[in-house]
């Protein structure tokens, strides 16, 4: 065994061809794993004078000795993460050169294309074909993965996010090209990672288990509990552990972390950006150093208990209202599980929870919500738009008088297009969509799950295996066109999804009336499907949807 701290750009060089044994654990990081990573390289960056490189933590190998293959035993998830920031960089790099430098880093263009030596790192052989095709090759981050998203595994959706986790990130107001080349430079110079190589892959695995057996590793809430608590007077020490403890009895520990992050966003709505992690701008902000119990007495605990209220369905008065507010805080969950979070929060802290307009502002908020998402409103106006929020909240402004819960005639008009689009059921909000549809027609299904709810596309995917479709709908292309629309998707289980498969309309038709999902039974109305059936269904649905958000159903021309 031998050990080395390296620097990425050295680990890089081409002394290791990294690969992912087939029993390696999956790819389970998620974008706020990856927006975290890349606030603390920006943070890092910013103290590059005061700090000389900053620790990325452990890379446990296995390497034959004399062979540039090392098997990853530890470490892949950063690994596959650093590979997607590099990968982004390049597409977004404008010089030639310094984006063939970034290319390097990924793939060994003197190795012919099918070569398994062209890939620097290597993974599973399930979501190896979208890493290359999504990440790996020149350009690809730029463009949206030819397959459904239904299709992918969880490993691939999770690469797929953060890859635009990191694009969004890169792309946010204040990054130039030349503080991205900044940052490709400082992970690359500056960034090391302690790197141990075991001759023996058995060996390496048994350390793995040893340590994996006998740890537990920090959440964010964890290390951000130890910096805020330790930054503290010692004679606050122990009154401040407890009100923490306090708040930990009634939230999860990713609410706990959230919460920092939402009092953030409520303190300063958007008048101060910093890249630095939440909890060190608790510390200098709050003046916690100096005087830490004011900040858990005035702001966390009482938060934490709105947030408790939020979670457990307490918002309001009476039953009726109560039911009616979980009902709409559920559904922003569903397609949104943060940015709107602050709004109630500053709302219940402002008006209290049983305020009169407490449910006209819990239902414009999730109207704006969801139509911001369906419309594809970019993440940083939404977040804008949510801060401005917050101020017409601490105002008082009623909420039918808030400008920021109108929605503009271009938002509207955006969801109606993307709800008609062509490939709606390739969108990533289309399982809950069509689950928000069937609570709107009475009956909600559950999340979509692979053998519980499933998403059946009626006129199948491959028609071929039956004439009537290609029929009906002239040939393969007239299919083709058709098959992701809204109207042409309903909601099965999936034991039902493959017993309709290809068969005909009037099969499926029988599957879909015997259906305990509204949605199927909703389209087993239709006498026959034809285009004209999934357009007329597609407006339907639409309808439904705007019912369900008071808004006015769609109107002739548009």
């Amino acid at each position: 065994m031998t050990s080395d701290v390296l620097s990425v750009g050295r680990l890089l060089d081409g002394r290791y061809r990294f690969r992912l044994a087939c029993f390696q654990r999956a790819y389970a990081w998620r974008p706020e794993n990856v927006a975290r990573l890349l606030t603390d390289l920006r943070w890092a960056m910013q103290q590059e004078k005061r700090k000389k490189f900053y620790p990325l933590g452990r890379l446990m190998l296995a390497q034959v000795p004399g062979s540039s293959d090392a098997e990853i035993v530890d470490g892949h998830q950063r690994m596959v993460t650093l590979t997607m920031l590099f990968a982004v960089l390049r597409d977004l790099e404008r010089d030639p050169e310094r984006s063939a430098r970034l290319h390097r880093l990924i793939i060994d263009d003197a190795w012919p294309e099918h070569d398994p030596r062209r890939s620097l790192l290597t993974i599973q052989a399930i979501p190896a074909r979208l890493f290359a095709e999504a990440v790996q090759k020149r350009g690809s981050t730029e463009l949206e993965p030819d397959w459904p998203r239904e299709t992918l595994s969880e490993t691939e959706r999770n690469i797929v996010d953060n890859r635009d986790c990191i694009r969004s990130e890169l792309l946010a107001p204040g990054m130039t090209d030349d503080l991205r080349r900044a940052l490709a430079e400082y992970v690359l110079d500056h960034c090391r990672l302690v790197t141990v190589v075991v001759d023996d892959a058995d060996d390496a695995w048994d350390m793995l288990n040893t340590e994996q057996n006998t740890r537990l590793a920090f959440s964010h809430a964890d290390e951000a509990k130890s910096l805020i608590l330790s930054a503290m007077p010692a004679a606050n020490h122990v009154s401040a552990a407890h009100l923490w403890e306090s708040c930990e009895s009634i939230l999860a520990p990713e609410d706990m972390f959230r919460l920092l992050c939402h009092i953030r966003a409520m303190t300063w709505r958007g008048k101060y950006q910093s890249v630095r992690p939440v909890e060190m701008e608790i510390v200098e902000r709050f003046g916690v150093s100096t005087d830490g119990l004011s900040f858990m007495v005035d702001h966390l605990v009482p938060y934490a208990n709105f947030l408790k209220d939020v979670r457990r369905g307490q918002v309001g008065t009476t039953a009726v209202e109560r039911e009616a507010a979980a009902q709409s805080i559920e559904f922003m969950t569903w397609i949104d599980a943060h940015s709107w979070v602050p709004a109630i929060l500053l709302w219940m802290k402002t008006h209290g929870t049983g305020a009169v307009g407490t449910l006209d502002f819990l239902r414009r908020l999730d109207r704006l919500v969801w139509m911001s998402k369906i419309a594809g409103v970019d993440p940083g106006v939404q977040e804008t738009r949510l801060h401005r929020l917050l101020d017409e909240i601490a105002a008082g402004t009623p909420p039918e008088s808030m400008n920021r819960l109108f929605i503009e005639p271009k938002v509207r008009s955006d969801a109606i297009y993307n709800l008609r689009s062509a490939n709606f059921a390739a969108k990533h909000y289309a399982g809950v969509l069509l689950r928000r549809l069937s609570a709107s027609l009475g009956c909600d299904p559950g999340p979509i799950l692979r053998d519980e709810v499933t998403i059946e596309h009626i006129l199948p995917r491959n028609p071929q295996g039956c004439k009537a479709w290609l029929t009906a709908f002239r040939n393969p292309e007239g299919c083709r066109v058709h098959h992701q629309k809204l109207g042409n998707v309903v909601l099965l289980s999936g034991r039902d999804n493959q017993k309709a498969g290809t068969q005909s309309w009037d099969e499926k038709r029988q599957i879909l009336l015997q259906s305990n999902f509204v949605l199927a039974r909703d389209a087993a109305k239709e006498t026959a499907w034809t285009p004209q059936t999934i357009a007329r269904r597609t407006e339907h649905l639409i309808n439904v949807l705007l019912a369900s958000f008071q808004m006015p159903l769609l109107v002739k021309g548009e």
